[in-house]
């Protein structure tokens, strides 16, 4: 997955650390903080001009007693309660500043279990704040609360979209086993400058679109995005330098498989061979050779292709059986029907893989 340094990268409101290929992520948030109560009380106190009334007596005392409640949890009932019976009220800007203010302390001690249904409670004043969705976001994933993830989080993203997001409910999505969500999400982190060296997301589509032979060309235009990414990639400090060689390798070589392939289905026999060299350069397989004897029996150079069928039958897989077959049918036809001499074609096959496997 994506290197962890390119997924660090911070939302205005919701920070979301990277999965490269976990499940798990941190989060946090930051803004700026709400007034004091002090200041709040400050300005609810100035002076007035005589002829004005900003606010009745009884709404002052509900207020009073609202903001300076010391237990918290009777603080929240008694703030809302101000907001429903005092819609209208000029205090109402310090009753939303200390209400804030009690959640982003529910949030600084990590207590979302407390936090979440304050913010939930906040939306019907701030249905649409993105400040309330990101903790109720950030909650819901510190609970492991997968559907509500799901539910804040595309809220959050329409209003405020970032890639930290987006990997967070794709994630979320392949967690669920909804795998034709993830993917629309998946298609959505790859259109981000964030994961231009992500490969994972992008192997998505290889191996969805290169089963079918109509496909196969969707197939190989993200085999080459899967490529281009590999080349930017970093290996994540938590991943085994061997284990990286072996995963990117194998991707590599996947994706020069399905690029030949899809060459070969077009006919561009010079392409083909170019890609299957490069799919053996980085890995040896029967299926590379065997593909680039039959493009050379397309293009009548029958020497060359039986020769590239000797090295697949000696690599062996799946087909080798066909392999040996072509090498064999090849051969008879160049040699009056027999086989004759055909196992110092086979000797020089061998010699030459055993070359390549000394060098990698």
């Amino acid at each position: 997955m994506k290197g962890e340094s390119s997924m660090n990268r911070g939302h205005k409101w919701l920070l979301l650390a990277s999965l490269a290929g976990a499940v798990a992520l941190a989060a946090g948030l930051c803004w700026a903080q709400p007034q004091s109560q002090t200041q709040v009380q400050k300005k609810t106190v100035e002076p007035q001009k005589q002829d004005e009334t900003p606010y009745t007596e009884e709404e002052y005392n509900a207020y009073e007693a609202a903001t300076k409640e010391p237990d918290l949890a009777k603080r929240a009932v008694l703030l809302i309660a101000f907001m429903d019976k005092y819609p209208k009220s000029t205090l109402q800007i310090y009753i939303v500043n200390a209400y804030e203010s009690l959640m982003a302390q529910y949030f600084e001690k990590k207590d979302y279990k407390t936090l979440e249904p304050l913010a939930e409670q906040w939306l019907k004043y701030k249905p649409d704040d993105p400040k309330t969705i990101a903790y109720l976001t950030n909650s819901a994933q510190n609970l492991g609360q997968d559907a509500k993830i799901l539910e804040y989080g595309q809220k959050l993203y329409a209003i405020e979209p970032s890639a930290n997001l987006a990997s967070l409910i794709y994630q979320t999505y392949e967690k669920t086993g909804d795998h034709a969500k993830g993917e629309e999400w998946a298609l959505k982190l790859i259109a981000m400058p964030e994961f231009n060296d992500n490969f994972e997301l992008r192997m998505i589509f290889v191996v969805k679109y290169a089963d079918k032979k109509e496909t196969l060309p969707k197939a190989a235009d993200y085999a080459q995005q899967v490529l281009k990414a590999l080349a930017i990639a970093k290996k994540p400090d938590t991943t085994p330098q061997p284990d990286w060689v072996k995963r990117t390798n194998s991707i590599e070589h996947a994706c020069y498989d399905i690029i030949g392939n899809n060459y070969r289905e077009q006919k561009k026999w010079d392409e083909a061979i170019q890609a299957f060299e490069k799919a053996e350069k980085v890995e040896l397989y029967d299926g590379g050779y065997y593909w680039i004897g039959t493009v050379q029996w397309q293009q009548g150079d029958v020497e060359s292709a039986w020769a590239s069928f000797a090295k697949a039958e000696y690599l062996g897989g799946d087909l080798k059986a066909k392999a040996t077959k072509n090498l064999e049918d090849l051969y008879k036809s160049q040699h009056n029907n027999t086989l004759t001499g055909i196992e110092k074609v086979r000797n020089k096959a061998k010699l030459e893989i055993d070359a390549l496997r000394i060098k990698k």
